[in-house]
């Protein structure tokens, strides 16, 4: 997989064997991330199943993801190009996207969607050659391009608020967990919603307070592993860093997440450390 940044979306292309890719609760909980992707198989097949029954895909297929929900995919050895942008880039103008997860359709459907698949692959040879200048107008192109595909004819449709709301929180969470005083009411107040929604949001993560700890814990796993650049730093330091008033609550903590204790992570805790960050390509996400 090679990607590029263009700051307003990820553009990359992808070639890979066999596999089964899945997208599970979990890792929406704990990424928290809130975009679209828009694939277009260049080769091989895949059988796609995003909640709405199985749907095979062929060489010259659109596929769409939305981040935010469960989907599977088998796949055998393909090549495809992938876009990923936030959803706050097409929302405004396209109303909820979500029903569209897991949609497969010809590149030949629509003279949109023929120009959008031969876009990409034009894009897929020139964006390596491309100045900033010129990287920044590409990625202008493009949003405008999925948004004039993705257009429906009948007009808007309501938003999901629930969804769009737990990745708002989970993106605040992740924002602010420096703060001692992080917990259920701040979000409350933060998001004027009730305990009881806020709980209901939560309850697949075991409960708000077990999804900020966790949040805690897995940015002092990366500042431990030496994943966050810096000198590395007393256990102490890295406790109130995340968030934790005491050294002792903060080791306590980390030994039942983690089965060691603080003082034993270094630079071989790395792997795991990225785990749980998602590594370069999810903090690029998060930033556009």
């Amino acid at each position: 997989m090679k990607n590029h940044n263009l700051q307003r979306c990820l553009f990359g292309v992808l070639r890979a064997p066999r596999q089964r890719i899945e997208r599970t609760p979990s890792q929406i909980s704990v990424q928290a991330v809130d975009h679209l992707l828009i694939r277009i198989y260049l080769d091989g097949t895949a059988r796609v199943d995003a909640g709405g029954g199985d749907r095979a895909v062929k060489p010259g297929d659109f596929t769409i993801f939305d981040l935010s929900q469960v989907m599977r995919s088998d796949t055998g050895e393909i090549a495809s190009i992938n876009l990923l942008m936030p959803r706050r880039s097409l929302d405004r103008r396209l109303g909820d996207l979500s029903p569209l997860h897991g949609r497969v359709f010809r590149q030949d459907l629509t003279p949109l969607t023929q120009l959008m698949g031969d876009h990409l692959r034009s894009l897929a040879t020139c964006v390596e050659a491309a100045d900033a200048w010129q990287r920044d107008s590409l990625s202008i192109a493009t949003v405008a391009l999925c948004n004039a595909m993705l257009t429906p004819e009948g007009g808007d449709t309501p938003y999901t608020p629930d969804t769009m709301l737990g990745i708002a929180i989970r993106q605040f969470i992740d924002g602010d967990l420096t703060a001692y005083d992080l917990d259920a009411d701040k979000l409350t107040a933060r998001f004027g919603i009730s305990r009881t929604n806020l709980y209901a949001l939560f309850e697949p993560d075991g409960g708000v307070a077990s999804y900020i700890r966790n949040r805690r814990l897995a940015r002092a796993m990366r500042i431990l592993a030496g994943i966050e650049r810096g000198p590395r730093q007393r256990i102490a330091s890295v406790g109130y860093a995340c968030g934790f008033e005491t050294e002792k609550s903060f080791s306590r903590a980390f030994k039942r997440r983690y089965g060691v204790n603080p003082s034993e992570v270094d630079a071989s805790f790395g792997m795991q450390a990225h785990f749980e960050q998602g590594a370069t390509l999810m903090s690029w996400m998060k930033d556009l």
